[in-house]
């Protein structure tokens, strides 16, 4: 860990947006192993799970904008103030998503990944790993409601953050009140919790692992492939792809998506 994250900016004077940083500075030390865990239990992240070169980048602008010169100083601050805390922690964990997010995985999902579901007489458990504001959950609702299976699918958000799985719920009672029994969330580490029980017909996880080690990226994948029932779809982000998909019992569907082998 502390080989890759060497290269921290120095303390800049400007007041700026933390994460909007140019990465310009001169390079500094290494972060001590013992300071990132400690900034880790500030901010309620698993920071060991995620690449170096990610993790880094989004501590070097922290530091370049906020003028620390250390992780620790930069831990003060996050203990002190919650909103640099919640800013810090939707930086590294990069909650990013918008409804019809990469239109095209949608299209192949109402056009040929959700119709053999639909074949299927029980119940449709479909799971959104990494939700973010629930976006996801709402596109995948709308397209079940259009195929008129909504009525027999129970849907599932999880996600690291509980102030993203707070916005999911008041967009659920602004925007989607008639989908609101349907919908379910929760928060999950995806890295230390696993799989929620029960087994899955259609599991989304996009542009989470790309931000993982390869070794916790690795586990996570198997740990998704094995919540799938027989037939079940993993999709994952169009910038991601399965190391070894047939050591975890999948066939390929469709770009960036998986079906476990019957």
């Amino acid at each position: 860990m502390r080989n890759v994250l060497r290269g921290l900016f120095k303390p800049s004077a400007v007041a700026v947006d933390p994460f909007r940083v140019p990465h310009t500075a001169t390079p500094s030390t290494a972060i001590d192993a013992e300071d990132l865990a400690t900034l880790g239990r500030a901010c309620g992240l698993p920071l060991g799970a995620f690449r170096g070169e990610h993790l880094g980048k989004q501590l070097r602008s922290s530091l370049a904008a906020t003028g620390c010169g250390s992780i620790a100083e930069l831990t003060e601050l996050v203990q002190a103030d919650p909103r640099l805390r919640e800013r810090l922690r939707a930086a590294i964990a990069n909650s990013v998503t918008a409804a019809r997010r990469d239109p095209q995985q949608f299209k192949l999902l109402e056009e040929q990944l959700l119709p053999p579901l639909l074949q299927g007489k029980g119940t449709l458990r479909i799971w959104s790993a990494g939700c973010s504001d629930g976006s996801e959950l709402f596109d995948l609702a709308g397209l079940l409601d259009d195929a008129g299976a909504l009525g027999r699918s129970y849907l599932l958000g999880s996600d690291l953050l509980p102030e993203n799985l707070d916005k999911a719920r008041r967009a659920a009672v602004t925007k989607a009140p008639e989908l609101t029994s349907r919908l379910r969330w929760e928060q999950r580490d995806l890295t230390v919790d696993g799989a929620p029980s029960g087994t899955w017909s259609l599991i989304l996880c996009r542009n989470v692992a790309i931000y993982m080690r390869p070794d916790v990226r690795d586990r996570l994948h198997a740990t998704l492939a094995g919540a799938l029932g027989r037939g079940g779809i993993l999709m994952v982000g169009r910038s991601e792809r399965i190391r070894d998909p047939r050591a975890l019992g999948l066939q390929g569907a469709g770009p960036h998506a998986y079906r476990r082998q019957p």
